[in-house]
C-alpha cells in the first residue's frame, strides 16, 4: 500500500510547527537578552549620572563622566534598537507559529473528514448489504 499523502503532509506540518515553536523560544530568549542589555545600559547611565552629581566628587569625576556619557548613550541607543529588532523577531515568530498551527489543524480536519466519509460509505455499504440480504430472504419464503 502506498504511503498516505495526508499522513505525510501531517508529519511535515507537525515538523514545521515544532520548528516554529523552537524559533519562537529562540526569539523570546533573544528578546529577553536584548531587553536585559538595554536596561543594563540605562541603569549604568543612571548610576554614573548619580556618581557624577555627588557633592563629594571632584572635577575629575565630572570630566570622566562627560567623556564617558556620549559613548554610553550610543551603546544604550544600540541596545534599545537591538531590543526593538528582537521584539519584531518575536512578532514574526508568533505569526509563523500561528500559520504552522493552522496548517496542522487544516490537515487534521482533512483527515477527519476523510475518515468520516469512509465511515459513512462503509455504513451505506453495510446498509445496502443488509437490504440485499433482506430481499433475498423475502424471495426465498415466497410461495
Amino acid at each position: 500500500m502506498p504511503p498516505d499523502p495526508l499522513a505525510t503532509l501531517a508529519r511535515i506540518r507537525r515538523l514545521a510547527h515544532e520548528d516554529a515553536l523552537a524559533g519562537l523560544a529562540h526569539a523570546l530568549q533573544a528578546e529577553g537578552d536584548a531587553d536585559g542589555l538595554a536596561k543594563q545600559a540605562e541603569r549604568s547611565i543612571a548610576a554614573e549620572t548619580a556618581a557624577a552629581e555627588a557633592v563629594d566628587g571632584g572635577d575629575a569625576v565630572v570630566e570622566a563622566f562627560a567623556a564617558w556619557l556620549p559613548g554610553a548613550r550610543h551603546r544604550a541607543v544600540q541596545a534599545r534598537d537591538a531590543c526593538e529588532r528582537a521584539q519584531a523577531d518575536v512578532s514574526r515568530a508568533r505569526a509563523v507559529l500561528a500559520m504552522t498551527r493552522a496548517g496542522v489543524e487544516a490537515v487534521q480536519t482533512l483527515m477527519q473528514e476523510r475518515t468520516d466519509r469512509q465511515a459513512a460509505a462503509a455504513a451505506r455499504q453495510e446498509g445496502h448489504a443488509l437490504d440485499d440480504a433482506a430481499r433475498r430472504r423475502a424471495t426465498e419464503y415466497l410461495p
